[in-house]
This record gives structure tokens, C-alpha cells and sequence, in this order.
């Protein structure tokens, strides 16, 4: 499926106070590391984690706070440099949870998430037998804690989320899951993150976090429903980065681009906070998608000039090449085209698709280009009016008339036109014939969701089926997690 940034998912840490019998509880200045880390002040949540430390090295929750910490300088920074030791810290905070003689829910709870961490960690950077593995053990050991501590809502919260993730994964991989012990239920994980989200705890903000994300994965529109709850957050805690960030991702996915940069402008800034240098990325693309290419260009070229990690590198020189060709920088564009080759990794679907496109060998097609980029941050008639300048003949190649049929029916579906745009996406579907474009089963996705709000079940669920069937083509595994979530959440 899908990686979207590895920040969304692994939000989840603690909270319950013990019997003061118990080596581990969270204290108040735990509570305060946690509070300051959440909002991505990592230097001053580690501080006070370390001082708490020498005082007490038996606490499972300092470990887990000390391993959050570094968890998150692993995701919003990525320094290559610094990964390896950052790792090897969370192998150690699990051998030393092990030798403790203390059993308690802190312990295992903390067990569960620093292995979860872990297994990300080791997925981010190349690991993937590893990160495999440590899921699998995260996984079992908070299927046991469900078991052994029912109450205690932080491990609904994570639970839930790895529920719905071995839920959404496609069926042809469901057997290989099966015999390893790691089958999910979509359905079952979102009940269990949404009762971390909704009943009253220390985590809540966090859980409302994760389903907001989550959500948005299941449907596109979803992501507007979640803003309310999100726009509080960020009012409530104004220094927060953390809500900052989420609050962009999801105006953005909401096609509200203007919101979304404004959001942007006003995020906290300063040396206490964490260098999360994507954030510079994601604003270069709401700046692309007003035509804002100069802009667009500061952050990308800022972003490329500090990120010291291996992931974006080649989305960020594909978008800066978007930039500089609609800009007409015919020598800059070039140059970047050409460096979308030679650098970074090819992990994120980002990544995957500015790889795939200069594989290709292909120019863009400049009227739909702009259609897209002025549909993806809602400003839908400047896009139409870009799409409706490309004349369709017979003699037009299949991906250019696929795809104008596709980005006429977003644009539609963005203008609350359903039935036009089912019509241009069918169009899609049939302008694909045996072509391995994106345009098909993205056509039959967003379909589904039309069918599904207009409670047409049916063909909601022929839809989503039929974008499952398709293989071979840039954003599979998105569409395909998507597709399959979708379908779970049909009566």
C-alpha cells in the first residue's frame, strides 16, 4: 500500500497512572517531555526524559519517551548520518526492557511500541526483512496486552492503527499474512482508534490525529470532514508543530490549497523545534498548484539545499523541474529532469513517480499539466478552463486522451458534479483500453466513492473491484489500499 510520510502513523506513547508500588508511571515531568515532544520540541523532551533517567532507570515510560524522541528525529528529519546510532538506541531500550523484573502494563505496552517504532525505523531506511519482523512481534505483543489489560486505552490506539493496516492490504498477499500471524480487520481497528479518539483520555488529541489520517485513506473527502476537529486542535495549541503539519496534510488532500498554505505561514517556528524540513516539500506543491512558480521553487530548492536524508530527493528535483518548464526555464528544467535519475531512493510513492516519469522519456502534456496542478489545490475553474484548451482527435495518443478524460471527471467530481464526472471517468476507463496508466483504476476508485455517497452500493462495490484488478501502473499500491479499504466500509 501507500506510504504516505512515515509520521502519520506512530503517534501513539501512554498515559494511565499506576499502583506507586510500580517502577514505571508517567510523572509530571514525563508529562511534560511528552507534551513537549508531541509538539516537536525534541531537545527539551529529551532533556527532561534523560534527567529522569538517572534518577529512576526502571521506568519503562522514560525509555519509551526517550525512544519516542528519537523516533521522531528519525521521521521529521531523516539525517542519514544519524539513523544507524538513532536504530541501534531503540535496540537497546528493548534489551534493557527485558531485563526489568517488573511486570506490568507500562512494561509491555512500552515493549510493543518502541518494537513498532523500530520496524518503521528499519523500514524508512532500507531494512525491510527487519521491519518485517519487529512488526510481527509489535503486532503480537499488543494483540496480548488487548488480552491482558482490556482497559487501558493507549494500546487500543496503536492496535487499532496496525489493524487497519494489515486490513487494507490487497487479498493476493492476505495468505502470506495469514501464515504469519498477522491478519487484520479494518473494521475492528477503526472501532478500536476511534475509542481512543472519543472517550475521554491523555491520548486523545493523538488518536484524533491518527483517524483523521486514517480516514483519509479510506476516502478522499473524508478529509474534509476531519478539519473541524483539526482547525480546534491547532487553535487550542498554536506552538504545536506537530498539529501544524497534520492540519496542512489535510487541507491539502481537501483540494483547499489557500487554507492550506495560510496554515503553512502561520506554523511555530524556532530552534527548539525538530527541522522538519518536509514541510518546505508539501508547501512547494500548494505554491505549484496556484502557479505560484517562483515560490515553488524557493521551498523545493531550500528543501533539496538542507535535507540530509535519501527520501524526496528525486520528487523534490521532478517538481522543481514542473516548475522551472512551466515557468518556461527551459536549461533549469532540464537539469533537474535529469537529476530525478541520479539521486535519492525510489521508497515513496513520490519517489516511485518521478522515477517512473523520467523513465519514460516523456514531456508532459502543458494544458493538462496545469489542469492537474489547479485541480489538486481546488481551484477547479482555472483547471477546466487549462483542460478545455487541449483539442481530443483521433489521432491524439492514448495516455493524453486517457488522461484528459480523468482530470476533466476530478475536476467535476471537485465541483460537486458527480454524474459528469462518472461520465468522463468511464471515458477514462475506456480511452485506457490495455495501457498500464493510472487513469483507469484511479477513474474506477473515485467512482466508487460517487456510487458509495449516492448509496448505490452495488456498483460502488464493481467499482472498487474493478480498480483492484487493474496491475502494472504508478501509485498501485495507493490506489490499491484504498480500493480495498474502501470496499470494508460497504454495507
Amino acid at each position: 500500500m501507500a506510504k504516505p510520510h512515515p509520521f502519520f502513523l506512530w503517534l501513539a506513547l501512554f498515559c494511565l497512572p499506576l499502583p506507586l508500588f510500580a517502577s514505571s508511571y508517567l510523572n509530571a515531568p514525563l508529562q511534560k517531555a511528552y507534551s513537549e515532544s508531541l509538539k516537536l520540541k525534541l531537545t527539551a523532551g529529551r532533556t527532561i526524559v534523560q534527567q529522569e533517567l538517572k534518577q529512576n532507570d526502571k521506568n519503562a515510560v522514560a525509555h519509551l519517551l526517550a525512544n519516542y524522541t528519537d523516533f521522531i528525529q528519525i521521521c521529521t528529519e531523516q539525517n542519514q548520518a544519524e539513523v544507524p546510532e538513532l536504530i541501534e538506541n531503540q535496540k537497546e531500550r528493548l534489551a534493557a526492557l527485558d531485563k526489568l523484573k517488573e511486570k506490568s502494563v507500562w512494561v509491555d505496552y512500552a515493549k510493543a511500541e518502541i518494537r513498532a517504532q523500530l520496524a518503521m525505523s528499519q523500514l524508512l531506511f532500507g531494512s525491510r526483512v527487519g521491519a518485517a519482523w519487529d512488526f510481527r512481534k509489535a503486532y503480537q505483543q499488543f494483540q496480548q496486552n488487548a488480552e491482558k489489560y482490556p482497559d487501558f486505552i493507549p494500546n487500543r490506539k496503536t492496535l487499532g492503527v496496525m489493524q487497519v493496516l494489515l486490513g487494507s492490504v490487497p487479498d493476493q498477499y492476505k495468505w502470506f499474512l495469514n501464515i504469519i500471524g498477522l491478519g487484520g480487520n479494518t473494521e475492528t481497528g477503526l472501532a478500536n482508534l476511534q475509542l481512543a479518539a472519543n472517550k475521554p483520555n491523555p491520548f486523545r488529541n493523538e488518536a484524533i490525529l491518527l483517524n483523521a489520517l486514517l480516514l483519509q485513506l479510506l476516502d478522499e473527502d473524508n478529509a474534509r470532514s476531519t478539519l473541524k476537529q483539526l482547525t480546534a486542535l491547532t487553535s487550542e495549541q498554536p506552538d504545536n508543530l506537530l498539529f501544524n503539519f497534520v492540519a496542512v496534510v489535510l487541507h491539502k488532500k481537501a483540494k483547499m490549497g489557500d487554507k492550506a498554505l495560510q496554515i503553512y505561514r502561520d506554523r511555530p517556528s524556532g530552534s527548539a523545534y525538530s527541522s522538519f524540513l518536509y514541510m518546505h516539500h508539501m508547501a512547494a506543491d500548494l505554491y505549484l498548484y496556484r502557479g505560484d512558480y517562483e515560490a515553488s521553487i524557493r521551498e523545493n530548492r531550500y528543501f533539496l539545499q538542507q535535507h540530509k536524508g535519501i527520501h524526496y530527493l528525486k520528487a523534490a528535483n521532478f517538481k522543481l523541474y514542473l516548475a522551472y518548464w512551466l515557468s518556461n526555464h527551459h536549461p533549469q528544467a532540464k537539469w533537474h529532469y535529469q537529476q530525478v535519475r541520479q539521486v535519492g531512493s525510489a521508497l515513496t510513492e513520490e519517489d516511485k513517480y518521478a522515477e517512473n516519469f523520467v523513465s519514460r522519456n516523456e514531456q508532459p502534456n502543458r494544458f493538462l499539466l496545469a489542469a492537474r496542478l489547479h485541480s489538486d489545490g481546488g481551484y477547479f475553474e482555472k483547471a477546466l478552463q487549462e483542460a478545455s484548451r487541449l483539442e481530443i482527435t483521433p489521432e491524439t495518443p492514448v495516455p493524453v486522451k486517457a488522461e484528459y478524460f480523468y482530470r476533466k471527471g476530478r475536476i467535476y467530481q471537485g465541483m460537486g458534479q458527480p454524474e459528469q464526472a462518472i461520465k468522463y471517468y468511464d471515458a477514462a476507463i475506456v480511452a485506457s483500453g490495455d495501457e498500464s496508466l493510472y487513469f483507469a483504476p484511479h477513474a474506477a476508485l473515485q467512482s466508487g466513492y460517487i456510487y458509495q455517497q449516492q448509496k448505490q452500493y452495488d456498483k460502488a462495490r464493481a467499482s472498487y473491484q474493478k480498480a483492484l484488478n487493474y496491475s502494472n501502473y504508478a501509485y498501485r499500491n495507493s490506489i490499491q489500499a484504498k480500493a480495498k479499504l474502501a470496499l470494508t466500509t460497504l454495507p
